[in-house]
């Protein structure tokens, strides 16, 4: 079995799981097929900058992830000074996983959603969603990979419960970079991410959601369902942490 490494400093090595060699790669194009592995303390800059330097490659591979965008709507903004990460506040890593989700229709019908998560996690593991946030603040944070396999089981969309907590799982590259594209360039370019930015924040000023959110929470925590409020807790994080001050 052949595996990708990340290695802290930039460079990528195949390895041989069972023999235990590896050798020196230059390029992604005839490896999207290999589960990845990261180094530790490796940085979201490091990693993306694979992602720039064969971005004419992959605008094609991905262009139905990206819908109407392409990675070149963010090199202006990536080319941008970073900005300096807080050692004790706000996003502290990103994380990216695979989640097995059996989602469940109030007419018992049931569609299952395999996926790759890929967030921002604060210092006391809040979740960030990296949906609004620009890609060049992103380098200098930490990016992990988890080999735990979240299953789960969506009642509704507000309600979800983890089914199993010990599964392990391996991530291809070609799901990881899918996943790190959707994001990025969902909204297609940094002037519309902003744009839908206001627009969120100023849906948020006019609804009372987080508050019957919190109530949700509190109510799954007097009943003792803490799975239940875990899961509550997650939304009201992403709704809270997505609009950081840019």
């Amino acid at each position: 079995m052949k595996i990708l490494l990340f290695d802290t400093i930039g460079d990528i090595f195949l390895m041989y799981k069972f023999t235990n060699k590896k050798k020196k790669i230059t390029t992604l194009k005839n490896y999207l097929d290999c589960p990845v592995i990261f180094g530790d303390g490796l940085l979201f800059g490091t990693f993306f900058d694979h992602i720039i330097k064969e971005k004419d490659f992959l605008n094609n591979i991905f262009k139905e992830t990206m819908n109407k965008s392409i990675i070149d709507n963010f090199i202006d903004e990536w080319n941008t000074q970073p900005k300096t990460s807080n050692k004790n506040k706000g996003i502290q890593y990103i994380k990216s996983y695979k989640i097995f989700d059996c989602i469940e229709f109030p007419t018992k019908e049931c569609f299952v959603d395999v996926r790759i998560d890929f967030d921002g996690i604060g210092g006391k593991e809040e979740i960030y969603n990296l949906e609004f946030i620009p890609l060049n603040h992103l380098k200098n944070i930490p990016f992990i990979l988890s080999d735990q396999l979240m299953i789960q089981k969506t009642i509704s969309i507000l309600k979800s419960e983890n089914l199993f907590h010990k599964a392990t799982t391996f991530i291809l590259l070609f799901e990881l970079i899918g996943s790190v594209l959707y994001v990025i360039t969902v909204h297609n370019n940094p002037t519309q991410r902003q744009s839908a930015k206001h627009r969120f924040i100023k849906v948020l000023k006019e609804t009372n959601l987080i508050d019957i959110l919190n109530q949700e929470k509190d109510k799954s925590i007097k009943y003792e369902n803490y799975e239940e409020a875990a899961q509550y807790k997650r939304m009201i994080d992403r709704l809270n942490n997505e609009f950081i001050i840019d």
